[in-house]
């Protein structure tokens, strides 16, 4: 069976014409709550430094804590659109843009998430000890990290979840009816992944360089998925990184908010960034590969 070639359900160019519009219609539809809230919120509270920043794509001023859980909350509606399109449209199952097998190896999720977390966790650390004038103690108190550590633990999983299965899972097998090359196709879908989130505020670091670390995650994780012919270790590490940096990284100019982790980082050298991104990445493709390779494809 073979995950990116999917045979199961109808998957012809106007299948995924029709699903591709229904998705984004559910992007849409998922915004809207977050805007009605903000605007309410922003409007009645008499306050001149809450607004909203077009640029930016957000509201400015309002808790951090609620507007990690505003922005988390819109991928519900995201993955729920994804599965309306898969499974009425495209007539299979959501699996099917996970894995080809009965069912969906958990052992292999846990796998990509703990082997990452790890490897992120040490390259952290040892970037803490040689530079640690770049990490600080976050003053915070015990009952906001509580709430962090919740909403994170809920919701992120869903965010990364969301974002793998319509990157890694629904774009690769669209792209896939017509690029059969794995590097090739890694490099179309990871390219979108990445760019993508060239409206990150973290850009304004270094264009270049961030948008390179951006590249190289989208790149690694969709090679991953198509030579051990699932998106299970992808998810799991996807779900990792962004659970340790919601958890014990925060600074400024970040997706994440303001929010009260653990740590904040102090100083940003775009291009060391870039270099234990190169380190981890390039860590958990070999580990991957050695032991989940499975793909001729």
């Amino acid at each position: 069976m073979d995950f990116i070639h999917v045979k199961e359900g109808k998957n012809s160019w106007k299948r995924y014409l029709s699903s591709f519009i229904v998705i984004i219609l559910f992007i849409f539809v998922a915004g809207i709550p977050y805007g009605i809230i903000g605007e309410v919120l922003v409007g009645t509270d008499g306050d001149p430094n809450t607004y909203y920043d077009a640029e930016k794509m957000e509201y400015i001023g309002l808790d951090p804590l609620l507007n990690f859980a505003l922005m988390n909350s819109t991928f519900i509606i995201w993955i729920f659109g994804i599965f309306v399109a898969v499974r009425f449209i495209h007539k299979r199952k959501f699996k099917t843009l996970i894995t080809p097998n009965r069912n969906i190896d958990w052992k292999k999720v846990g796998y990509g998430f703990i082997t990452f977390f790890v490897i992120l966790s040490a390259t952290t650390i040892i970037d803490a000890i040689l530079n640690p004038g770049d990490y600080s103690i976050n003053e915070i108190s015990l009952s906001d990290f509580l709430l962090l550590f919740v909403l994170v633990l809920v919701l992120t999983p869903i965010q990364t979840t969301c974002e793998e299965v319509f990157f890694r899972g629904y774009l690769m097998q669209l792209i896939g009816k017509w690029i059969r090359n794995p590097l090739v196709l890694s490099l179309i879908a990871g390219g979108i992944f990445g760019s993508l989130h060239f409206i990150n505020p973290e850009m304004g670091y270094s264009p270049i360089l961030v948008g390179m670390d951006y590249l190289l995650a989208g790149f690694i994780w969709c090679y991953v998925s198509t030579k051990t012919n699932s998106t299970e270790l992808a998810i799991g590490a996807h779900a990792a990184n962004n659970m340790l940096l919601g958890w014990f990284l925060t600074m400024d100019d970040s997706s994440f908010g303001h929010i009260p982790s653990l740590f904040v980082v102090n100083n940003i050298d775009p291009a060391i960034s870039l270099m234990w991104s190169a380190i981890a990445m390039g860590t958990f493709l070999f580990l991957s590969l050695k032991k989940y390779k499975v793909s001729n494809f």
